[in-house]
């Protein structure tokens, strides 16, 4: 059960905070709960399994159509559904121009006049009545028996462009602005939908009918008649292509603009906080306007266009009816055999009813040619997503339990303790961790063996003469190499540009070295399978992001499956557990975009949180408490230390008395491996790292002298630093975070 914050004096209690979540969406649609899609995810519990089927190389219209057919032949299951929909159209389209002819049928009689004509004439006019009950009752039931099929198509689509998207290299989302993309998808995957309900509800009911009234017409008349109606219907045609390929150049233009609108207006809300420091809405707003005066000139020429097509429809459709009933009237549409210019006042009633049913779905005909013009224009980008293929392909290999020499060890040792403490200590004796070795067999005879699974934990990390540059010939990586054993701790320092973020973006394997090789356990990542290494691996970056949610979710994402208690447990661990409780809603409040709710502490501590909740093989810290005061950072390194026992931790840090104790410093300079060892070692040696150190202590004791001149109050000597012991004024003493001996902390 999560804690609620307590009320102030004078407020009311504040109700359960899952009832408050529902009542903040009064529409009653619930918000994403992690440990729910997670548990559902687990089960099978529905995502659309059938795949896409591979993109058409062009989005022609044959192109589109075998895709539309193999997308639908992906719903085995509602097929049914496609065969009765189509029994109804049918059935509509029949019954609709049987009415007509018994309209016909009591005219004639009610003219011809007789005893029983009245008769007849009732018991037609009620048979056309029940032909027009069963064809709309027909054409209302196709939308319902179809709607399941093209809805389930429509979620099959957006789900896996969704998931081919996201699972595409962080190269392509850099190039691409968010906002324009999300518009790509919105309208690639609404032409999909819109292609459906217009083949099946429009295009074929109108092509179904035509063929009936042509047939009906030259047998009834003469194929003078239906010659008349066909040619009608070549001109309508015509018109609309010559026009419609005017409307396809001014609907791109219209798409580009519509894109650069939505990503401008979407850049200039994500960074709000941004346009009022600096005072810039006049501008951002100029900006978009831009773009909308754009859209606005080619919207109204798109109008154009289509009242210019309409007006040509309208009066090829006049002129054809007009020219039809002509020859019926004088004689010209007679039936072979009959005598010249015998046409009833029931012909006329047919022969106007069959082409006025007939003129409505001519003109959306024009709508759906319009239409189908313009969505393949929209899935022209859609599917060059689609045929997009990330740059970085899936290994197909599970990340190893241990290194390849340990593997041996590591059955020996337990089939000949009964334990998997002794293993421990040998693995990390083998590969040179002399810590990790006293802290398993320190476990195995205190017989601890949660503390012993954390000492098997680690990964062992190798990079081979690694290069790697974001742009060609820019090379921020020139030929690293580094070993890191299970359990050991690294830190990465040096100048800004030197590459040191790089190497933290190679080992999660955002991107692929150029060249060299990086292999975790033995093999190389290009081989594993990026969710298998990325399960097993917990990164706290720089600069936190959050999703619009609530901090409960937000902490949650780093283990969806885990319970509020435990989330709650990460939090207290990360420090953050108190000033939750502060917040209006507790757990429930909502960051807001991109977290800035919250304050950068804040959002760096909910990011250790869910380094915690990860429980990870692999830690990975970028710059982790850079926004943190110096008392709460030596806490949460504490806690960060008391994480990275037994696993293979990665610092990169600006104050080196944060890294301090860690087994090994790199020192990087101009993508190069500049220095190596640990802090001893490399404050004797007097190199890059020396200088470094002595430069922030430096600056540090400057600092500390300020402060102390400005309150004199403090009356004592506790800021100040000493050497080696750590720059003056920078933090508190902080532990050290090697692992995995961290039950005494250094001061």
């Amino acid at each position: 059960m999560i804690q609620q914050p307590q009320p102030q004096p004078g407020q009311q209690q504040q109700q359960p905070q899952a009832e408050n979540a529902r009542q903040s969406h009064p529409d009653g649609v619930q918000p994403v709960d992690y440990a729910a899609s997670y548990a559902a995810l687990r089960s099978g519990n529905a995502p659309p399994a059938a795949p896409l089927p591979p993109p058409p190389a062009s989005a022609s219209p044959r192109d589109v159509a075998g895709y539309l057919v193999r997308l639908a032949l992906g719903e085995r299951k509602m097929m049914w559904r496609v065969g009765l929909a189509f029994v109804f159209m049918v059935v509509s389209k029949a019954a609709g121009l049987a009415g007509p002819l018994w309209l016909k049928c009591a005219v004639d009689r009610l003219a011809a006049g007789g005893g029983d004509a009245l008769a007849g004439a009732v018991r037609a006019i009620v048979t056309y009545g029940l032909c027009a009950i069963v064809g709309n009752l027909a054409k209302e039931l196709q939308h319902p028996t179809f709607t399941p099929v093209s809805q389930a198509v429509a979620r099959r689509v957006s789900y896996h462009t969704f998931a081919h998207v996201l699972d595409l290299d962080i190269s392509f989302h850099l190039d691409r602005k968010t906002g324009r993309l999300s518009r790509i998808l919105e309208r690639g995957t609404r032409s999909v939908q819109m292609l459906y309900r217009a083949v099946l509800f429009t295009f074929a009911p109108t092509a179904v009918e035509l063929v009936f009234v042509i047939i009906l017409l030259a047998t009834v008349f003469s194929p003078v008649t239906a010659g008349l109606v066909a040619a009608t219907f070549i001109g309508y045609v015509s018109w609309t292509l010559a026009l419609t390929q005017a409307a396809v150049d001014v609907r791109r233009r219209v798409n580009v603009l519509d894109n650069l609108t939505t990503t401008k207006a979407v850049d200039a809300l994500l960074n709000a906080e941004t346009v009022a420091l600096f005072g810039n809405r006049d501008l951002e707003v100029a900006a978009y306007d831009h773009y909308l005066r754009g859209y606005q000139e080619a919207a109204i020429q798109t109008e154009r266009l289509a009242a210019t097509l309409n007006a040509g429809q309208a009066v090829v459709l006049c002129v054809g009816l007009t020219l039809v009933l002509i020859s019926a009237v004088v004689g010209t549409g007679a039936a072979p055999g009959a005598r010249a210019a015998v046409v009833t006042p029931g012909d006329l009633v047919l022969l106007q009813g069959l082409l006025l049913q007939l003129w409505s779905p001519l003109q959306f005909l024009g709508w759906f040619y319009r239409e189908l013009r313009q969505s393949l224009v929209d899935l022209e980008e859609f599917f060059d997503i689609l045929r997009t293929r990330s740059q970085l392909p899936d290994g197909d290999t599970e990340l190893p339990d241990a290194p390849p020499g340990l593997r041996n060890a590591t059955a020996e040792a337990a089939e000949a303790n009964g334990t998997r403490h002794a293993d421990g200590a040998s693995a990390a004796l083998q590969h040179g961790s002399e810590r990790a070795a006293s802290h398993a067999l320190a476990s195995s005879s205190n017989g601890g063996g949660a503390e012993d699974a954390h000492s098997l934990a680690g990964l062992q990390v190798e990079l081979e003469g690694v290069r790697f540059g974001y742009h060609r010939g820019r090379e921020v990586l020139r030929g690293v190499s580094l070993s890191m054993p299970p359990g050991s701790s690294l830190a990465v320092v040096g100048g800004s540009g030197s590459g040191k973020s790089t190497v933290l973006k190679l080992l999660t394997r955002l991107y692929d070295a150029t060249a060299g090789d990086i292999k975790i356990n033995g093999v190389s990542v290009r081989e594993l399978r990026r969710e298998s290494l990325r399960s097993a691996v917990a990164v706290v970056p720089q600069d936190t992001v959050l999703f619009n949610d609530t901090v409960l979710q937000n902490i949650r994402y780093g283990r969806p499956e885990a319970s509020d208690e435990e989330v709650l447990d990460a939090a207290r661990m990360a420090h953050l557990h108190d000033a939750v409780m502060r917040m209006p809603d507790g757990y429930e409040t909502l960051v807001g975009e991109r977290g800035l709710k919250l304050s950068g502490g804040e959002k760096q501590r909910v990011a250790i949180a869910r380094a915690f909740l990860r429980n990870p093989r692999l830690l990975v810290c970028d710059e982790a408490t850079s926004a943190l005061d110096s008392a709460t950072e030596a806490s949460i390194m504490a806690s960060l230390a008391e994480l990275a026992q037994g696993r293979t931790s990665v610092f990169v840090a600006h104050r080196l008395s944060t890294i301090r104790n860690c087994d090994r410093i790199v020192v990087l300079s101009a993508g190069k491996v500049a220095e190596e060892g640990s802090h001893e070692e490399l404050m004797a040696a007097g190199g890059v790292y020396a200088r470094m150190w002595e430069m922030q202590a430096a600056e540090a004791a400057r600092g500390g002298s300020r402060r102390r001149g400005s309150q004199s109050t403090l009356g004592s000597d506790e800021e100040e630093g000493a050497g080696e012991e750590g720059p003056a004024g920078l933090v508190e003493p902080l532990p050290a975070i090697s692992a995995p001996t961290m039950r005494s902390l250094p001061a």
